[in-house]
């Protein structure tokens, strides 16, 4: 049965919902990783002479 016009926005974020939770782990590790960036390349700021402030500032996204 094709879902009436008004069910066709709930419909579309059921799809989304599930989308997200079978890829769930995939999102924990890209976080993870995306974490592990901008720490990496805060330390490196500060390393290179980077108050702790200005490499904060130029890790925000």
């Amino acid at each position: 049965m094709k879902p009436k016009d008004e069910d066709k926005p709930q419909v579309a974020m059921a799809q989304a919902i599930r989308t997200i939770t079978e890829n769930w782990a995939g999102h924990i590790e890209f976080h993870r990783t995306m974490a592990r960036v901008a720490r990496v390349k805060f330390l490196a700021l500060v390393a290179e002479g980077f108050t702790e402030e200005q490499a904060l500032q130029l890790v925000r996204w």
